[in-house]
């Protein structure tokens, strides 16, 4: 067989296999089966909490002092620049979390169960791409909070929330791949980031974050979706994640966004998304601090 059908029929195959192994993750998922290695008690119990709407800061202050880092990261970032400019500083948990509120608290746990999985012995093997996936949520998660603090149309901290999330899939798909196959997927691989908004908009359904943010992370790549009535927060994600990957493959342009019906809903002229971007290195920085 002529070496080019043979490397064709190993790729074709080897595709065929990750097709099949994405889709078992999905199955798994729709069956309510969610299983991240490393994921700290702690964090999964916060995600339990808050799904209570009339849970008290108590309780949450009960969960999250459980866990020293998690406690650590709340304070941290109720302390942040970012989200407050005042010069008070707060060492009680309880003030901390009604300072930051309860989408922050989620965006804090999860970046910490996500630290947690970066460091996991048994996925050391992945540890650059786990780490490339968290800056590029960081990235992302602050572009759309400066996205979303700037048009007004949508909370800052849903909109932090979704950013941090917009990968969640990616990290999944990657954290269960056969470490002996953790080779076939490339960070940037197509297959990759086609199949990962599906897995993390299952992972976001189980875990009761809302139909808003699963719709959101599901639909991130959506970049002619239009509707009526005032722009959502997918709107704003597929905006962040498209202004990201530009800033990342340094080709960003601005045209490009006039033609994104999210980005004309959001009502962010030109000049503003300029300041974004130009600014969105201090937030990124500022964000990284926030979440470890």
């Amino acid at each position: 067989m002529p070496a080019t059908l043979k490397s064709d029929a190993q790729e074709a195959a080897t595709q065929k296999a990750l097709f099949e192994f994405v889709s078992e993750l999905a199955r798994e998922l729709s069956l309510g089966r969610v299983d991240l290695p490393s994921f700290p008690d702690a964090a999964a119990r916060v995600q339990q909490v808050l799904s209570d709407e009339t849970v008290t800061g108590e309780r949450i202050a009960r969960v999250v002092s459980s866990d020293a880092g998690l406690a650590a990261r709340i304070l941290t970032m109720a302390n942040s620049t970012l989200l407050h400019r005042g010069d008070s500083r707060v060492s009680d948990l309880k003030v901390a979390i009604t300072r930051i509120g309860h989408e922050n608290i989620r965006t804090a746990a999860l970046a910490y169960a996500t630290t947690q999985l970066r460091r996991s012995a048994e996925l050391l093997h992945i540890r650059s791409k786990l780490d490339k996936c968290w800056q590029e949520g960081v990235r992302v998660a602050a572009l759309a909070h400066a996205m979303a603090k700037e048009s007004r149309k949508v909370r800052t901290d849903e909109a932090m929330l979704a950013g941090l999330l917009h990968n969640i899939g990616k990290i999944y798909i990657l954290a269960h791949t056969p470490k002996e196959a953790s080779n076939s997927f490339e960070y940037e691989d197509e297959s990759l980031n086609s199949w990962h908004p599906s897995i993390g908009q299952a992972l976001i359904e189980n875990w009761k974050l809302g139909d808003d943010l699963a719709a959101a992370v599901g639909g991130q790549f959506e970049l002619d979706r239009s509707h009526e009535g005032p722009p959502d927060l997918q709107d704003l994600l597929i905006v962040a994640v498209y202004v990201a990957t530009q800033m990342a493959n340094n080709s960003a342009d601005d045209s490009a966004l006039a033609r994104i019906p999210a980005a004309t809903a959001l009502g962010l002229t030109d000049s503003a998304f300029v300041r974004i971007m130009l600014e969105s290195q201090t937030d990124i920085e500022m964000l990284q601090a926030a979440l470890g």
